[in-house]
């Protein structure tokens, strides 16, 4: 079993103990009187389901005025506490800082605005505990018992997707229309991917065009596209950063919305009706939320949520949704400011095409693999011999041979 979790997950430290954990229910439930029994801890995730963090699930029993032998499931948060890339890249990290302020601040001041127009969207899990000292974490409801589940190795289909690009469109309206509204705790958020200690400098991050490029030259049909992609090369990561710094420059051009910044499949859990079709999804892990593009949020989310069928098939059609939705929910917030048409997201969607290469050349290589199973991340980023097998998967090189004609042809590889 151990080969199927994180190896930092296996055992939680030693202060979450029974003492801690009756911290945690005196504030949550509000009572002076807690008397915690018995604590089990297990990996909250499978391997290869998060990295910048360390999960664990605590099955808490315990005693309170409540009752006797009550039970409690919580999901807990920390920093990475095993010597190793993830502990380096992240000791010196804001992620924990922006959580706690996503769950603690801003999501509920979104759902209260949505709940003026009767709007009971849920964006985000209940947070029960948060702290940064001693230890940093949070502590959230475990939304398992709810019905909340992983789509466990398979990419969104249509209708997860939609679901998932409604909840991003109306996140990004309240967003935008706070930040019009001169609310600047929305563009406080400054702390994206490319803000975490030499990101775009791993070999893994700054690699994946490299690879791909030598993959085409070894392939006919895509050896057309091998000198376009070594000419991006030089300044691909260049691009990417000053995409996610857009709003910082001057006079900056495009919509601008508090991004979830990780928008994938493994940071989302979805609710079953009892014949199966999806009725919710609840948008997890805003560690690395920023204020920037609205289209780098869809853009990472047509590559990391939607499966090959749908990019194939209603790639479009998804763009569309999500700015409907994003531009009706303006509207029944009856914003007062100018409201951005559907072309204006296509027009960024090109601007920041160069975000759109990465994905393609870096992440959905990934993706590709975790359909196969498990990856362990921290291998990932540190072994050049099981980043380069990535770019031999059979169903990748079908995916790349679908979309390099269609950036050839929209100018993307200009």
């Amino acid at each position: 079993m151990s080969e199927s979790f994180n190896k930092d997950e296996l055992e939680a430290p030693e202060w979450m103990n029974k003492s801690f954990f009756e911290e945690v229910l005196r504030k949550c439930e509000k009572t002076d009187w807690i008397m915690v029994k018995d604590v089990k801890m297990s990996p909250a995730t499978l391997k290869g389901d998060h990295y910048a963090s360390v999960m664990f699930r605590g099955k808490i029993t315990y005693d309170s005025k409540k009752g006797k032998g009550l039970l409690k499931s919580l999901i807990i948060k920390t920093m990475p506490q095993v010597e190793g890339h993830k502990m380096d890249m992240l000791q010196e990290s804001f992620i924990f800082e922006t959580e706690i302020s996503m769950y603690s601040e801003t999501i509920p001041k979104f759902e209260a605005e949505l709940r003026k127009i009767g709007d009971k969207t849920v964006l985000g899990a209940k947070v029960l505990y948060h702290s940064l000292k001693p230890h940093k974490c949070i502590i959230f409801e475990d939304i398992v018992p709810l019905g909340y589940e992983t789509l466990k190795k398979r990419a969104a289909d249509l209708t997860d997707s939609k679901l998932a690009f409604l909840k991003l469109a109306k996140w990004h309206a309240v967003s935008y229309k706070l930040a019009a509204e001169g609310d600047k705790s929305m563009t406080d958020y400054k702390h994206g991917l490319f803000s975490i200690k030499d990101f775009d400098t791993n070999p893994f991050i700054e690699g994946g065009l490299r690879a791909l490029t030598n993959k085409c030259e070894t392939v006919d049909e895509l050896k057309q596209y091998a000198p376009k992609l070594q000419a991006m090369q030089k300044d691909l990561m260049k691009r990417c950063s000053e995409s996610f710094n857009t709003y910082r420059q001057e006079n900056p051009k495009g919509v601008f919305v508090l991004c979830h910044g990780d928008f994938h499949s493994k940071n989302m859990m979805f609710k079953k009706k009892s014949y199966g079709e999806t009725e919710d999804v609840m948008l997890v892990d805003f560690q690395i939320s920023y204020f920037g593009p609205a289209v780098m949020d869809v853009i990472y989310g047509l590559y990391m949520v939607i499966n090959e069928d749908v990019r194939t098939n209603h790639h479009d059609e998804i763009i569309h949704y999500y700015c409907s939705n994003f531009i009706e929910t303006l509207e029944k917030l009856k914003f007062q400011g100018n409201l951005p048409k559907i072309s204006d997201f296509f027009i960024d969607i090109l601007r920041h095409r160069h975000w759109e290469i990465f994905l393609m050349s870096t992440l959905l290589p990934v993706w590709c693999a975790l359909d196969k199973g498990s990856m362990d991340f921290e291998e990932l980023m540190t072994s050049e011999d099981l980043r380069e097998s990535l770019y031999q998967n059979d169903d990748y090189i079908i995916q790349i041979k679908r979309l390099l004609p269609m950036m050839f042809h929209r100018g993307y590889l200009d």
